[in-house]
C-alpha cells in the first residue's frame, strides 16, 4: 500500500440515498476499497439523515465528518444540488475527527470542546493540521477562532470553512460519523508520521477602493459606528443611492476590509474581509459574519470577476510554492458564497484556475462557505497566524515529499 490514496465521488441522483451511496462507492473504488476517514459536503436539498444512511450502508462505521454547503467543489469541478466525498486512506497518517456541540451557546467554548473532543483519544503535537467546519450561522465566526487558538496556540495550523445552506442563511447541517448535527463545529486532525507536508493557500482578490475609517462602536459581530457616525449611514454614503437599494445584498460585493496593522513591515497594506449579512435600518446597524473590534481601521473593498479568478489563481500559486517542492496528493477548498455572487456564471472558473495550477490529477474536495479560515502567509512569520475571512479562496493542500 502507498503511504496515502485518495479518492472523491459525486453523486447528482435525486433519491437521498441513492446520492450518498453512489458518492461513498465512486470514492472508496478511487481509494483502493478502504478509507480511515471520509469527508463529506453536500447540498439543502437532501434528507440529510437519509444521505448518511446510504454513505453508511456502503461505507460502515468509517470515521466521518462534514456538513451543507453553498455549493460544491469536486473533480468535476464546481456544482449545485450535489454530494460529494473524499475518501483518505494512509498507513503513516492520523486522521482524527471531532465534535463540538452547542455552537450558539458559545462559539469558543464549542471549539475548546471540539479540541477536547480529539485530545479525549489522541495527543495532538505540533506535527499536525486542524481542518474545521463550523456552522455557518452560529455566531461570530472570529470567536470560533480565538477558542481554537486558546487552546492550541497562534502559531497552531488551522483552516477551514463555514458550513452554508445554499444562501437560505437560516441554519446549517454538520455530519459527524454517521449523524446529522444543526449547531456544532466538526473538524479532523491530521498528524504527520511520513515524509509529508502541508501547504496553504490564502487569496481573495479584493482591493480597498477608498481611504481607511475606525470602528467607533461594536458589539459582537454588531457595528454601530464608524468614525462615529452611524454605520449604515457611512456605508451607505460610500455605495450610493442607487446601489443602497440593492442592501443587504449589495454587502457581498463591497466587503469591509479588517485593517491588520501588525501583519509585518513589507509596506503592503493586508486585511481581512468581512461581509454584512444584515442591516438595521431603524438603528443604523451592521451586522457582520465576525466581528470588529472597537478601534480597528477599516476600509471598504470591491473586486471585478476578473479580481477574484485571479485571487483563486494567486491562492494556488502560493500554496503550491508553500509546499516546498512536495507533490500535492489532496487539495481542500474553501471558497466563500460571496465571491460565487459576484462571478455568477463564471463561478467554474475560479475552480478551473486552481485545477490548473496545482494539477488536474490531484484530487479535490471543497465547497463554498459562510466564511473561512487560514493565515494570510504561512511562510511569512508574520503573516502565519490563522485569521478569520470572507469573499476569500482558501486552499489546504497535502504533499508527499
Amino acid at each position: 500500500m502507498s503511504a496515502i490514496t485518495v479518492g472523491v465521488g459525486t453523486s447528482h441522483l435525486e433519491d437521498s440515498h441513492e446520492a450518498g451511496a453512489e458518492a461513498c462507492r465512486g470514492a472508496l473504488e478511487k481509494a483502493g476499497g478502504k478509507a480511515d476517514v471520509l469527508i463529506v459536503f453536500a447540498a439543502m436539498r437532501f434528507d440529510h439523515k437519509v444521505l448518511l444512511s446510504g454513505i453508511t450502508a456502503v461505507a460502515g462505521e468509517t470515521p466521518m465528518v462534514g456538513g451543507t454547503t453553498a455549493g460544491e467543489i469536486s473533480p468535476e469541478g464546481f456544482s449545485e444540488g450535489s454530494v460529494v466525498i473524499m475518501a483518505i486512506r494512509s498507513s503513516v497518517l492520523s486522521l482524527l475527527p471531532g465534535i463540538g456541540l452547542h455552537m450558539s451557546r458559545g462559539e469558543d467554548s464549542c471549539a475548546k470542546e471540539l479540541i477536547a473532543d480529539i485530545r479525549s483519544r489522541a495527543v495532538i503535537d505540533e506535527a499536525s493540521s486542524l481542518l474545521v467546519f463550523p456552522n455557518g450561522m452560529g455566531g461570530d465566526g472570529l470567536r470560533v477562532l480565538k477558542g481554537l487558538q486558546e487552546i492550541l496556540g497562534g502559531d497552531f495550523e488551522i483552516a477551514g470553512g463555514y458550513l452554508g445552506d445554499d444562501m437560505r442563511f437560516k441554519h446549517t447541517f454538520q455530519y459527524y460519523n454517521g449523524k446529522v448535527y444543526r449547531d456544532a463545529i466538526v473538524g479532523i486532525l491530521v498528524s504527520f508520521r511520513g515524509a509529508f507536508r502541508t501547504g496553504i493557500g490564502v487569496r481573495s482578490g479584493f482591493e480597498s477602493i477608498g481611504n481607511s475609517f475606525y470602528c467607533t462602536s461594536s458589539e459582537g459581530n454588531v457595528v454601530r459606528e464608524f468614525d462615529n457616525v452611524s454605520a449604515l449611514e457611512l456605508y451607505r454614503e460610500f455605495l450610493g443611492e442607487e446601489r443602497s437599494k440593492r442592501l443587504p445584498g449589495i454587502c457581498m460585493e463591497y466587503p469591509f476590509g479588517l485593517i491588520d496593522e501588525g501583519a509585518g513591515s513589507s509596506g503592503m497594506r493586508h486585511f481581512q474581509l468581512r461581509c454584512g449579512l444584515n442591516v438595521d435600518r431603524e438603528k443604523g446597524t451592521i451586522t457582520l459574519a465576525a466581528s470588529i473590534p472597537e478601534g480597528s481601521a477599516v476600509t471598504l473593498t470591491s473586486g471585478s470577476r476578473g479580481d477574484v479568478i485571479n485571487g483563486a489563481r494567486e491562492a494556488a500559486q502560493q500554496a503550491l510554492a508553500s509546499l516546498g517542492g512536495a507533490k500535492p496528493e489532496l487539495i481542500v477548498m474553501f471558497s466563500c458564497v460571496g465571491r460565487k455572487l459576484v462571478l455568477g456564471r463564471r463561478t467554474p472558473e475560479e475552480v478551473e484556475a486552481v485545477r490548473k495550477c496545482l494539477g488536474y490529477e490531484v484530487p479535490i474536495i471543497g465547497f463554498y462557505t459562510y466564511g473561512e479560515i487560514g493565515p494570510i502567509d504561512r511562510c511569512v512569520e508574520k503573516l502565519a497566524e490563522a485569521k478569520f475571512h470572507n469573499e476569500t479562496v482558501v486552499l489546504w493542500i497535502l504533499g508527499s515529499e
